[in-house]
């Protein structure tokens, strides 16, 4: 049992270093696009949205209506990695406030424990119910950051966030993961697309 407590408490401990790295590094290899790869990459992240929002559509046509409804939405595409007792997820996407239509463009980095296996690439769709979640969610336009908690098994549905005015849809895009896992997120503006 002494053993497994401090396999935890080293998990716990490199997610977290994870987690306060991996922003920084995601920026500064973004440091040298051009205007043009800016624009493109702009470009792409508003189609990932798009796509990402037709797939859950699809899936669930009653969000809809959520989306429109609410202070505002993210999307982002996510590649996780589970194993055993570490969870590590990077992404990117674009917020959109719904007063404004403004987009902002977004990473992710998660890092996180609880068991599991697998490498799926998902959708993640936020649906900000209350403007005050929207501005926790990116704090004075720098990084914000969401508690959650899930289970999956490789299919679409709901991830429970801590935060009652969000809601979060994950949609399969690749991969398969069987996991039960706990974690912290942390969302930054993609500097590099401002």
């Amino acid at each position: 049992m002494h053993v497994l407590s401090r396999l935890l408490a080293a998990a716990a401990l490199a997610a977290a270093e994870l987690a306060s790295l991996a922003p920084a590094a995601a920026q500064d290899t973004a440091a040298a696009l051009s205007p043009e790869a800016r624009e493109a990459e702009r470009t792409a992240r508003l189609q990932l949205a798009s796509t990402g929002l037709e797939k859950l559509y699809a899936l669930q046509p009653e969000a809809r209506a959520a989306v429109e409804q609410s202070a505002g939405y993210a999307v982002f595409e996510v590649d996780s990695i589970y194993a055993l007792l570490f969870v590590g997820q990077r992404g990117k996407g674009v917020l959109f406030d719904n007063s404004t239509k403004a987009p902002t463009f977004m990473l992710s980095t998660r890092a996180g424990t609880g068991p599991g296996i697998g490498k799926q690439k998902v959708f993640q769709v936020f649906v900000f119910k209350s403007r005050s979640a929207l501005e926790q969610f990116v704090m004075a336009g720098s990084a914000g950051g969401d508690l959650g908690a899930s289970v999956s098994t490789g299919t679409g549905g709901m991830t429970r966030s801590f935060n009652p005015s969000i809601d979060i849809y994950q949609i399969p895009e690749s991969g398969l993961a069987l996991q039960a896992s706990w974690g912290g997120t942390v969302y930054t503006v993609d500097s590099q697309l401002k």
